[in-house]
């Protein structure tokens, strides 16, 4: 959703095409949001990068309204960031900021991404590409790459992402528990689990190539060996088959798409990904969750199999519904400001 944006707040928006350095002249005819927004996906998951830059110096030239230059300056500094062209992230988000607070209080997202990109790229810059994160007694090291910036945001900050639900998962977690951490990402979760439980087996599923190549580096940063990552570049689902990605340049927000678009990923049905038992499964899906667990829901039963997922506060009745009518009690949950993380088990 779009705010009322005040008139100093689009001067400052519109500045920022000049410190970015586009051009007023020659401004293309007029094209819908909804079209610069999927050319511009398309363009990112065939890493036509030159091409997205393109789409939305075009589009920022057009003024459809200050929030959508908003919208595509962000994307520019998320593109530069992820080609390593630092300066430049530094002058958008530098411009964008600064000392503005109306941006923070009318779009947060967009002021989120911003400070992020920033402090990725001053990171980056600084000749740093690994961040340590206190956790438990231990350090934790990840990866920074400019391709993931809400994680290493938190990262870069020496903070865990999501840290209240890996505390929620370890405290119903047992110390040799057999977990399967389904969209594992670049592994936050899995190695905060894996160092807290060295006694425990970890198995992470992921099927965002570029996201697998920094899982396998953070797995080996921290010399871990009771992950599992043999199912790493494949799709979790009900049944075997394929399914197409958009890969983003932020690559926290790729999705799965329609057919045509973005590459075929090969995906697995979880029952023939199924170790001897099962003890605890965290579910990043997008929205495969219930489907998923419908597939298995035997397995669930027999190994009683606690299951960690987030449903949306839009959705969230239906779908503790959903869940009741598989058998499946809520045992803990903790609220956040779209989701609730929701433990349940079979009955």
């Amino acid at each position: 959703m779009f705010y009322k944006t005040s008139k100093s707040q689009a001067a400052r928006l519109f500045s920022a095409i000049r410190v970015y350095g586009l051009s007023q002249e020659n401004t293309p005819p007029p094209s819908t949001h909804d079209q610069i927004w999927t050319s511009v996906q398309v363009a990112e998951n065939s890493e036509n990068f030159d091409i997205a830059e393109e789409i939305l110096s075009k589009a920022i030239r057009q003024r459809i309204s200050p929030e959508h230059t908003a919208l595509y300056l962000g994307e520019l500094a998320l593109i530069n960031l992820a080609r390593k062209r630092y300066d430049k992230v530094l002058d958008i988000c530098g411009s964008l900021l600064g000392g503005d607070s109306e941006i923070e209080a009318r779009h947060p997202n967009l002021h989120f991404n911003l400070l992020a990109c920033l402090e990725i790229a001053t990171f980056l810059q600084a000749g740093g590409d690994v961040a340590e994160v206190p956790f438990h007694g231990h350090t934790l090291r990840f990866a920074i790459s400019g391709q993931n910036s809400e994680l290493e945001f938190q990262h870069i900050r020496q903070k865990l992402y999501e840290p209240e639900e890996v505390e929620l998962i370890l405290k119903h977690m047992g110390e040799e528990d057999i977990v399967l951490d389904l969209g594992a990402n670049v592994g936050n979760h899995a190695i905060a689990l894996a160092t807290a439980r060295p006694n425990a087996t970890i198995h992470v599923f992921e099927p965002i190539k570029k996201t697998c190549e920094l899982l396998r580096r953070n797995i080996a940063l921290n010399g871990l060996t009771n992950i599992d990552a043999s199912n790493l570049d494949i799709a979790v689902d009900s049944e075997d088959g394929f399914l197409n990605m958009v890969q983003r340049i932020n690559l926290a927000s790729s999705r799965e798409a329609n057919e045509g678009i973005g590459p075929a990923i090969p995906k697995r049905a979880l029952r023939s990904l199924w170790p001897e038992r099962v003890d605890f499964i965290k579910m990043d899906v997008e929205g495969a969750e219930l489907r998923i667990i419908k597939s298995v829901l035997d397995l669930i039963r027999r190994d009683r199999t606690k299951i960690i997922l987030e449903c949306y506060k839009t959705t969230v009745e239906q779908d503790f519904a959903d869940l009741a009518e598989l058998g499946l009690e809520q045992i803990d949950c903790i609220e956040r400001s779209a989701v609730f993380n929701v433990l349940v088990q079979p009955k």
